[in-house]
């Protein structure tokens, strides 16, 4: 059976994935195939820490669109081994889900798991800077669907 892409005018499709989706059996045979948008990864003494830094995984959506069914288990499972490597959170700081309204990301509103916020509140949260109000996914930070649009 023939691959289904559900956004394929977004989707860039890889030679390579659409191969292996042509050739491998489907998520509803117990195959998933998925890809993760970013690892953000900051190390070294002028970001306050060491060489091996930190890290987290991130989902990009545009709108509100959240996880698939498929993506979510994958994505968990990959946080629950994540955290069971890192049960004291020194170096893995969680999977989160970032939401943007538009592809001009000059003009561009952006949530994190469904929080409002703004560019300069984004680059500190790619900069690892505390940002309490945001839980990482599978920690308590996924609320779906979201019940406002930008």
């Amino acid at each position: 059976m023939k691959p289904k892409f559900r956004n394929p005018d977004k989707f860039q499709v890889l030679p390579f994935r659409k191969w292996l989706r042509n050739n491998l059996p489907e998520g509803t045979d117990g195959v998933v195939l998925e890809d993760v948008d970013l690892v953000s990864r900051i190390y070294g003494i002028r970001q306050g820490t060491d060489d091996w830094g930190k890290i987290m995984y991130i989902e990009l959506k545009f709108g509100n669109t959240g996880l698939d069914t498929a993506k979510y288990w994958t994505f968990k499972l990959m946080d629950a081994l994540a955290r069971a490597g890192d049960p004291a959170a020194k170096k893995y700081r969680g999977y989160f889900l970032i939401n943007y309204s538009n592809e001009n990301w000059d003009i561009a509103k952006f949530k994190i798991n469904g929080i409002n916020v703004s560019k300069e509140e984004l680059k500190s949260f790619f900069l690892f800077k505390p940002y309490p109000k945001i839980l990482p996914l599978f920690q308590g930070g996924y609320r779906e669907p979201y019940q406002k649009s930008f």
